[in-house]
C-alpha cells in the first residue's frame, strides 16, 4: 500500500513556536534525510525541494525505481521550511493530494509527527486510521514535553532524576538552589525544546563542555541570577522550565519503539548516542557525532533499561499514542540508570534502521554495526561518491559493508552518512577514516 510520507519535523509542536535559525535548517536537512524512509510509489510531502539525484541514488540503493515516486513541496511551506498544520490543511494541498491519490484506491499516512492537522489531513482525504481521535486532541503533545514526561513517567515508576518544573523566576531559583546539592550541578531544560537545544547546564565545578546542553556554565552559587536565566530560556510561546539533578553519563542510549494500529508494541532499535569535544576549546558544547546502533549496553543494563521503557510506551499505548516514539536515556557512572525524555515522532534511529532493514535483514543487529556521521566534509552527493569510490569507502551490496551518503548540508558543505560495518572496532574506525579525510 502506498504512503504519503509526511515531512513535518521541527514544526511548534515539537519545538516552540521561537526558533533560532540553526533551528530552522534542522527540518530541511531531515526531510532529506528522512527521504530515505520512501518506498516504491510513495508521495512525499516535504518543506523542501528533495533534490532529484538524491531521490535516483536512494532508489538504486535501495533497490526500487525512484521514478515511481512523486513529491510536493507546499508554497506556504517554502519560506520557513517547515510543514505546519496551517500549510497541510490548505486549500491548494489539500486539491493537489486530492488529485494525486485518487490515481490509486488506498493510502497510508506516515507522518514524522502525527500533529491535528496530520489528523484533519486524514480525514480531508478519506484515509482512516488508528490514532487519530487523540492526535485531534492533540494527545501526541503530551509526549514531546521534558514537563510531561516527567509527570507521565512518574506515574509508572520509571527512574527519574530528581526535578521539577518551574513556571516563573521565583520557583527555578527554588529548584536550583535545592536540586544542586545532589551532584554539585543542575541541567534547565526549556519544555519544548527539541535536541538539547533548549538546555543548560549550571555547575559550581570547573567543567568543560557537558553531554545534553548548549551550554555548560560554571557559576558561584550565591551569585546566580534566576531572573537572567528565566529570561534568556524562555520564549513567547514557552513559559515553562524543567531543573533536574545533573549526573555524568556512562553510556548515553535510546531505545525507540512502534505502537502499531491494533495496539500491539514493536521494539524497533536501540542506539548510543555520541559525543566529541569541539576543538575550538572556547566552544560550550560537545560535538554531535551521531548514532551507533546497536547500542552496546550490557545484557543486565539493556533488560534493566527494556523493562522500564516497555511500561512508558504500554502507558503512551493507553492514552491512545499509535505510531514511533523514542525514549532517551542514561546509566550514570555510579551505575544508575535515568531516563531523561521521551518523543512521540521519527527518532534520529528510526531511517537508519529502515534502511539497515531493507539492506541487510531484520536481523541485521546480530551481525552488523551501523552509525550516522554527521559533518563528513563534502560539498555534493556526487563529490562524496566520487570520494567514497576512490577511497573503496563506498557501500558494497555483495559484501554488505561500506559507507552510504544520506544527505547533504548545502549551508555547511558538510553530508551526514551512513557507515554500515561487521563489528563496532570496524565501524569507528570508517568514521574516523571519513572524518580525517583530505582533498
Amino acid at each position: 500500500m502506498p504512503r504519503i510520507l509526511i515531512m513535518n519535523a521541527g514544526t511548534a509542536q515539537m519545538s516552540g513556536g521561537d526558533l533560532t535559525a540553526t533551528q530552522l535548517s534542522l527540518p530541511a536537512n531531515s526531510a532529506c534525510r528522512s527521504a530515505w524512509f520512501a518506498q516504491e510509489g510513495d508521495l512525499i510531502v516535504s518543506p523542501v525541494v528533495i533534490p532529484a539525484d538524491l531521490l535516483s541514488f536512494i532508489g538504486a540503493t535501495l533497490n526500487f525505481d525512484a521514478s515511481s515516486l512523486s513529491t510536493l513541496v507546499p508554497e506556504g511551506a517554502r519560506e520557513s521550511q517547515i510543514l505546519n498544520d496551517c500549510t497541510l490543511l490548505s486549500n491548494t494541498l489539500v486539491e493537489r493530494l486530492n488529485g494525486h491519490i485518487r490515481q490509486k484506491s488506498s493510502w497510508r499516512m506516515s507522518p514524522c509527527y502525527s500533529s491535528e492537522g496530520v489528523a484533519r489531513l486524514a480525514a480531508l482525504l478519506s484515509i482512516p486510521q488508528s490514532g487519530d481521535d487523540f492526535a485531534l486532541q492533540r494527545g501526541p503533545d503530551l509526549l514531546n514535553r521534558k514537563s510531561h514526561f516527567r509527570q507521565l513517567a512518574t506515574s509508572v515508576a520509571l527512574p527519574l532524576p530528581n526535578g521539577c518544573a518551574t513556571t516563573d523566576s521565583n520557583e527555578l531559583f527554588k529548584a536550583v538552589t535545592s536540586l544542586r546539592s545532589e551532584t554539585g550541578s543542575v541541567i534547565v531544560k526549556l519544555d519544548n525544546g527539541a535536541g538539547g537545544i533548549g538546555n543548560i547546564i549550571l555547575t559550581g565545578n570547573e567543567s568543560g563542555p557537558l553531554p545534553g546542553a548548549r551550554d555548560t556554565r560554571t557559576i558561584a552559587w550565591p551569585s546566580f541570577d534566576p531572573e537572567a536565566l528565566w529570561s534568556e530560556m524562555t520564549t513567547a510561546s514557552c513559559k515553562t522550565l524543567v531543573v533536574e539533578s545533573y549526573h555524568l553519563a556512562h553510556a548515553l542510549f535510546y531505545l525507540e519503539y512502534e505502537i502499531e494500529e491494533d495496539g500491539s508494541i514493536a521494539f524497533i532499535n536501540s542506539g548510543n548516542i555520541r559525543l566529541r569535544r569541539s576543538k575550538d576549546r572556547s566552544e560550550r558544547a560537545l560535538i554531535w557525532i551521531g548514532l551507533e546502533l546497536p547500542s552496546d549496553l550490557t545484557n543486565e543494563q539493556w533488560l534493566a533499561a527494556q523493562a522500564h521503557a516497555y511500561r512508558f510506551v504500554e502507558l503512551a499505548r493507553t492514552l491512545g499514542y499509535r505510531g514511533m516514539i523514542n525514549i532517551d536515556g542514561i546509566f550514570a557512572s555510579d551505575g544508575r540508570l535515568f531516563f531523561n525524555e521521551a518523543n512521540g515522532r521519527w527518532g534520529g534511529g528510526s531511517v537508519l534502521h529502515s534502511i539497515a532493514v531493507r539492506l541487510l535483514g531484520i536481523d541485521y543487529s546480530g551481525r552488523h554495526v551501523i552509525s550516522s556521521v554527521r559533518n563528513v566534509r563534502l560539498c555534493s552527493l556526487q563529490a562524496a561518491l566520487d570520494r567514497f569510490v576512490r577511497y573503496g569507502f563506498l557501500f558494497d551490496g555483495r559484501r554488505k559493508e561500506g559507507v552510504i551518503p544520506l544527505a547533504v548540508d548545502q549551508e555547511a558543505g558538510t553530508v551526514e552518512c551512513l557507515v554500515i560495518a561487521r563489528d563496532r572496532a570496524a565501524a569507528r574506525n570508517l568514521q574516523h577514516r571519513l572524518l580525517t579525510m583530505v582533498t
